[in-house]
């Protein structure tokens, strides 16, 4: 009995000591195993059995060679769609526009673009690996091509940082780019797998942000076809409610130029369970133009307040109309419900012969009931009747935005300033009925 508990207590005490090193020996392992990074067999079998890869799948970095769910950049890596994209795009770029391409890569579309057009290009790549293939492009054609190692897309996150410390930054990016003309054209062309260029061109427009200094670009881009249906929902111009899509739909016009092959830009993008894409958009990236409207939905001191008030806490689809704006100016439904206007109104804010005349109105009327020009009728009726002055509404919305401000002078008055917060635009944007997981 004596010998057994001896021979029971060492066993266990070497079990003990057997067992740490053994945990930590598979943790050590786990962390190996997490310092490269995971190549997707799929890629890696696509470029090595397809011949006209094979002078760039030894040099191409291994980072876009994995799958991801939403990776920061994508790019070209097939010679024939470059070709195809610039087939499609000469017949769109301006000949007194410069060209911005971002994130080149190989250059494969760079040399390309320099062939069928004669504009000066300017290069923004944001990953150092593609320097040799920059370079050798920019000796052959000196003159025409000047690259920068940086982050185009991402200058939202400048625009930011300039607000915030009154810095230089995007002017430091742009360089000779830069401009205060707010009618320079700038045609930009690139692969975009994500909207927050998009949404900072928006917030560029709504909060009057001095330090874009992009002039008036015309985007041409590849994009993931269902962030091209996210911004472009027809239903929007119905009734369906979403504040980024009307907010993209009223500053620009778009169009679907080409749609060209997703296996053809790395890295490779993969999808989760409950996210909802068409067939289309699983095999084909769209090549879409995006262009800043001439015309405004209303003046551009009043955009800030179009932008709150088609933020989903002030209306969604199922918001009653009278019974919400009742809430900032009492009594105010009788104009709605008449149709007729307060005789004090103010008709330089009030809706003009090009807007959209409003339907008979009750205070059983909802948002949703009201297409996407006809919620911008409500909109300038609301800020053009005399109380609006001095309802709430306007403290509301600066109170209610982020801590990002910056003083606008008002054309009318030069001694009186308005204090507009400027926000990001957000990044979760969903509708009444559906969620877009992606965004």
């Amino acid at each position: 009995m004596f010998v057994n508990s001896k021979c029971t207590m060492a066993s266990k005490i070497t079990f003990r000591l057997l067992k740490t090193p053994i945990r930590l020996c598979h943790k050590t392992n786990k962390n190996v195993e997490k310092l490269g990074p995971k190549l997707s067999q799929d890629v890696v079998k696509y470029l090595e059995t397809s011949p006209e890869y094979k002078n760039i799948i030894n040099v191409v970095p291994k980072n876009l060679l994995r799958k991801y769910k939403s990776p920061e950049t994508m790019y070209l890596i097939n010679h024939k769609t470059a070709k195809e994209i610039t087939e499609t795009l000469v017949k769109y770029l301006r000949k007194d526009a410069p060209v911005v391409e971002v994130n080149p890569g190989f250059g494969f579309l760079t040399r390309e673009l320099l062939r069928c057009q004669p504009n000066r290009i300017y290069l923004y790549e944001s990953s150092n690996h593609f320097v040799q293939f920059l370079n050798d492009i920019k000796t052959q054609h000196p003159d025409r091509i000047k690259y920068k190692i940086a982050d185009f897309f991402g200058m939202w996150k400048l625009a930011f940082q300039d607000k915030m410390d009154q810095g230089n930054r995007i002017e430091k990016l742009l360089e000779e780019l830069a401009t205060d003309d707010n009618d320079r054209i700038l045609s930009i062309v690139g692969a975009m797998p994500s909207l927050s260029f998009v949404k900072h061109l928006i917030n560029t427009i709504v909060f009057h942000n001095a330090t874009s200094h992009l002039g008036r670009p015309d985007l041409y881009i590849v994009m993931p076809g269902h962030y091209y249906e996210f911004l472009a929902d027809s239903s929007v111009q119905m009734n369906k409610h979403k504040s980024v899509p009307s907010l993209f739909q009223l500053l620009f016009d778009y169009e679907v130029l080409n749609k060209v092959p997703k296996v053809h830009f790395l890295p490779w993008t993969y999808t989760s369970n409950t996210q909802k894409i068409s067939v289309m958009d699983d095999f084909c990236l769209y090549l879409v133009k995006i262009t800043q409207k001439t015309k405004l939905p209303c003046l551009p001191s009043d955009l800030p307040l179009l932008w709150y008030f088609f933020k989903r806490h002030t209306f969604s689809s199922s918001t009653r109309i009278i019974p919400m704006l009742e809430q900032w100016i009492p009594g105010c439904g009788v104009w709605l419900i008449t149709g007729q206007d307060p005789p004090d109104t103010n008709k330089e804010l009030s809706p003009g012969e090009d807007d959209a005349k409003l339907p008979h109105m009750t205070i059983f009327t909802e948002f949703g009931d009201l297409n996407l020009k006809q919620k911008i009728t409500i909109f300038k009726r609301f800020i053009s009747w005399p109380e609006f002055e001095q309802c709430p509404f306007r403290v509301t919305v600066e109170n209610n935005l982020p801590k990002f401000a910056s003083q606008i002078n008002d054309d009318d008055d030069g001694d009186n300033q308005k204090h507009i917060i400027v926000p990001q635009i957000d990044e979760n944007e969903t509708s009444d009925t559906e969620t877009l997981n992606t965004i």
